[in-house]
């Protein structure tokens, strides 16, 4: 059996690709500026975070719904920051790495053929051809069972629709909804779909559940309807914010005024009938109608549309 010279051509020609390969450098996006790095702005910590819980719960106990909710947003978009920090160094990372694995594959299997080509000996020509074919065949294997065989543009995209999709929701439920009807442990079970939503076998379900320019319309479509249902929603809690702080009030003839608002809007919902209701039960009945007013209590979207409409009508200043 004659033996390998690894100073001939052969040897040439697998020590390049991995020569190329690890001369390259990635250059996929520009660095993060600090302000965006820092964690004192962006990582929310275990002790905070229990002990933002601990305020919620206590404000919970002691009916202050809306300090809870004011509580509760706050925990939400801290834990909603930290998610997607963590998924953009995901983004990035998986596409580096499986681009520079597929580039590392391709030059062992150059490196390999052509050493197979210029080897002289039969007994290592065919040892070379056949770690080449076993390979190729354990990276076809590695690519259809943990992408299946999906490109990484397609991966990414699927998972920044989900995502997106998911944070509307979170962002539109928050924005309209109290603690009484979407409590923190509600937000927490929405924010964990949120999370997977970001990862690769949860894009990989998405993509096999939806085909065709029909899956692509059909996605624009919620798109544009969650757009539409978040805008009407953060204009209808605009609105009641601005009520609700004037009839907290000590302005006598701005609570009045803010109360009538409120009525007129309920009455045009079908909400309000006429009775003589106290302020703080207006308030109440306001609170009940976005509620159910809600993309999860009303899919049709029709209540919200409507009090987005009486709200704008009534001209809140």
């Amino acid at each position: 059996m004659r033996q390998f010279d690894w100073r001939g051509p052969a040897s040439l020609a697998l020590m390049v690709p991995f020569l190329l390969v690890c001369g390259c450098r990635s250059t996929m996006g520009p660095a993060m500026p600090v302000t965006l790095t820092a964690p004192s702005t962006t990582t929310y910590k275990a002790a905070d975070f229990n002990a933002d819980l601990a305020s919620y719960r206590a404000k919970m106990a002691s009916g202050d719904t809306l300090g809870a909710t004011t509580l509760r947003n706050q925990i939400a978009y801290r834990v909603m920051g930290d998610i997607e920090m963590s998924y953009s160094k995901f983004e990035m990372s998986l596409t580096t790495q499986r681009a520079g694995l597929e580039t590392g594959a391709d030059a062992v299997q150059l490196g390999m053929s052509a050493a197979a080509t210029l080897v002289g000996a039969s007994d290592v020509k065919d040892i070379l051809t056949a770690t080449l074919t076993a390979f190729q065949g354990t990276r076809t294997s590695v690519d259809k069972n943990f992408y299946q065989q999906k490109t990484t543009e397609s991966i990414i995209s699927q998972m920044r629709t989900t995502r997106k999709t998911r944070q509307a929701l979170i962002i539109t439920s928050l924005a309209q909804r109290d603690v009484t009807s979407y409590p923190w442990d509600a937000v927490w079970i929405d924010l964990v779909d949120f999370y997977y939503a970001g990862t690769v076998p949860s894009a990989l379900v998405e993509i096999a559940s939806a085909t065709g320019a029909s899956a692509t319309v059909a996605n624009d479509k919620l798109n544009d309807a969650i757009a539409g249902q978040t805008k009407q929603a953060i204009d209808v809690r605009t609105g009641f914010e601005k009520l609700l702080a004037a009839a907290n009030g000590t302005d006598a003839s701005a609570v009045l005024s803010a109360v009538a608002s409120m009525k007129s809007i309920l009455k045009s919902t079908g909400y309000y009938n006429g009775e003589n209701l106290t302020t703080a039960q207006v308030i109440t009945l306001f609170e009940r109608a976005m509620s159910e007013a809600a993309p999860l209590s009303d899919p049709s979207g029709a209540k919200l549309k409507a009090l987005n409409a009486a709200v704008a009508a009534a001209n809140i200043k």
